[in-house]
């Protein structure tokens, strides 16, 4: 047994979930890895997932507040921003290199407004 743990899910809660998955497949572009009736699962990135659920349905309702951000990191937020425009998704704040850290940042929202984020470190504040 080992205590190490190799991935994570973060569920969000959804008034309409067909909407939410078109978008996390379609726009996004992420795999369905679990797909049941009132929940699907995508990953992102290796053991990285995110989870949709219908908040009628799920442990947790959906509410109009989101107050949650996710970040998804990438290496080239350029194309993330030429990508989403493309798909027609309105960008709240368009690539900016961040005052506080050496990185570009860009906000958006899914269709029920959790607000994502397009991060690329210039230089990475840890690991490699």
């Amino acid at each position: 047994m080992s205590n190490e743990i190799d991935g994570t899910i973060t569920f969000f809660y959804y008034k309409n979930l067909d909407a939410a998955a078109t978008f996390y497949e379609e726009v996004m572009g992420f795999e369905s890895v679990v797909d049941v009736d009132f929940a699907k699962v995508y990953r992102v990135y290796e053991g990285v997932h995110i989870g949709l659920v219908d908040g009628k349905r799920g442990y947790v309702k959906a509410t109009d507040d989101k107050p949650i951000m996710l970040s998804y990191f990438s290496d080239d937020i350029d194309w993330w921003h030429r990508h989403l425009q493309g798909k027609g998704v309105r960008i709240e704040q368009p690539p900016q290199e961040a005052s506080y850290l050496k990185m570009k940042t860009m906000l958006f929202r899914d269709p029920e407004g959790y607000l994502l984020e397009i991060l690329q470190w210039l230089t990475k504040p840890y690991g490699k």
